[in-house]
């Protein structure tokens, strides 16, 4: 099969010849749900958010040499009514001030009993603080907490994630967003934050950020760049360049009466020329849905693992923790890493979306994979929707502790060993121990062969996309450049060398 490669420098593209595009439904199921509904009629966004009023920057100007040098739109198509990092607002901000000024009031009046009560808190805060009174479309925007599905499940319009800052593993936080967008149809956006640890990049003279702003802090433009260009081909309906209208630039002018672009610029100017070349890149091809427990509360915490930022992890949470860093290994907590574990050369590339339990039949249906994991109890009408999944062509993909809610694979010998079952169309794949991951990269890597029109080599990132006539597989090298968390605004960024 001939591949024909455009080099990227951090990536390559590479278009498939047709015969493999679509082919029947054999790669994508039912494209309308894995087609996420838009963030706007006229398709992508990328948003270079304008800054707050600053003595460095002219807003005019900006405006103008966003529009000049074609950098993408200003007026962003993300709703105004923002929940923000809701999240981490709820577990660290009580009595605080967050980003956006307002002072939150968080957290559990009182410990609560279970898990079911605190989303009920949870709930409540997010409708109290940042919808009450609002019309319609709310968006969600949330970073360092895997809850993405919630504000979906609460009537929230739009889906997005902030990566960059000091959040973990990217790679896991869109395949939570778009799986939260395809359960719920909802379009959804992804946000970079230049902030890294204590300082953020800033090319201005007169360091809008004070002291721990600078050119040579936040973030590398390797992450920054890889970030975008994942995210584009992940899907995204709308990429927002948080606070870019002041990073993408100098403060010098240009014999246009431009601002000059900075190298943050010039990356933003890149993303925006392949989005407007390649409009329509497919559909992302993820084989592989991660079922979640509905009440997984997923974070595991500075040092301490917590469920909702209060119950320890349990064995069903652990076995999340191990799944989760099979996939992306090193991405679940990076503060005080550098940039080590926020993007990973996955051993099975980005091929999974993050679905709960409650999941509707089209949607389940629509993945030839379903792996299940946590601290799941399937009521007697969800069990059936997996059993009707399997019977009609899906691969349920089964830890032997989730037995207890399928009787009728309880044949199924337990033990160390894998064992299938043939029912109807699909099949069953038992592995263990309870609650255990090691017995399943095998499996993945045998499902991965089967469920994907082009094989990968290992050893980098990679996404596959399909659409008419054609088929693109993004490749991605996150061997290099890192840059350093800062406690000193003096420490410079360095390159490590790969591996």
């Amino acid at each position: 099969m001939a591949f024909h490669l455009a080099v990227l420098g951090i990536l390559s593209l590479a278009l498939v010849p047709s015969a493999v595009a679509l082919e029947g439904g054999r790669y994508v199921r039912n494209e309308p749900v894995w087609r996420t509904p838009p963030i706007r009629p006229q398709g992508f966004q990328f948003e270079i958010q304008l800054p707050a009023p600053t003595a460095s920057y002219d807003l005019e100007i900006v405006r103008q040499s966003i529009r000049r040098h074609n950098l993408g739109d200003y007026d962003s198509a993300v709703s105004k009514v923002m929940a923000a990092e809701w999240g981490y607002s709820f577990t660290h901000l009580d009595g605080q001030m967050d980003g956006a000024g307002r002072r939150i009031k968080a957290g559990y009046a009182t410990p609560p009993a279970n898990r079911a009560e605190c989303l009920t808190v949870i709930e409540a805060f997010l409708k109290r603080q940042y919808i009450a009174g609002a019309d319609h479309p709310w968006a969600s925007m949330n970073g360092h907490f895997p809850w993405h599905h919630y504000a979906a499940e609460w009537g929230f319009d739009q889906i997005g994630s902030e990566i960059g800052e000091n959040v973990d593993n990217y790679q896991w936080h869109v395949a939570l967003t778009r799986g939260a967008a395809r359960q719920y149809a909802r379009p959804w956006f992804m946000d970079f934050s230049a902030w890294h640890g204590p300082s953020i990049t800033d090319y201005s003279e007169g360091r809008i950020w004070g002291e721990y702003s600078g050119p040579d802090h936040g973030h590398s433009m390797s992450l920054f760049e890889r970030s975008l260009f994942m995210s584009y081909m992940a899907g995204a309906g709308q990429i927002t360049a948080e606070a870019g209208g002041a990073i993408a630039f100098l403060t010098a002018l240009d014999e246009q009466g431009r601002y000059r672009l900075s190298p943050y610029g010039e990356v933003c100017q890149r993303l925006r020329q392949f989005a407007l070349t390649h409009p329509d890149v497919g559909i992302p091809l993820t084989p592989f849905a991660v079922v979640l427990d509905y009440h997984h509360g997923a974070y595991p915490g500075s040092g301490k693992r917590r469920a909702f930022w209060h119950f320890d992890y349990n064995a069903g949470d652990n076995m999340t923790w191990d799944l989760i860093h099979l996939i992306w290994p090193g991405g679940w907590e990076v503060m005080g890493k550098n940039e080590a574990g926020t993007m990973v050369n996955g051993p099975f590339g980005d091929t999974f979306d993050i679905l709960l339990q409650n999941a509707p039949q089209k949607v389940l249906d629509s993945y030839p994979c379903l792996i299940l994991s946590g601290d799941i109890r399937l009521s007697a009408e969800e069990a059936a929707r997996y059993v009707n999944y399997v019977r009609q062509g899906g691969t349920l993909i089964l830890n032997s502790a989730f037995l207890r809610d399928f009787p009728r694979y309880v044949k199924l010998p337990k033990g160390d060993n894998r064992h299938e079952l043939v029912e109807g169309k699909g099949r069953v794949i038992l592995f263990a121990p309870d609650y255990q991951v090691q017995q399943l990269a095998p499996i993945l890597k045998e499902q991965l062969a089967k469920r994907l029109p082009v094989q990968v080599s290992p050893g980098v990132q990679f996404l596959v996309n399909l659409g008419p006539g054609s088929a693109y597989v993004t490749l991605i090298n996150n061997n290099g450049a890192l840059a350093l968390t800062r406690t000193d605004p003096g420490v410079l960024m360095r390159s490590d060398p790969p591996g």
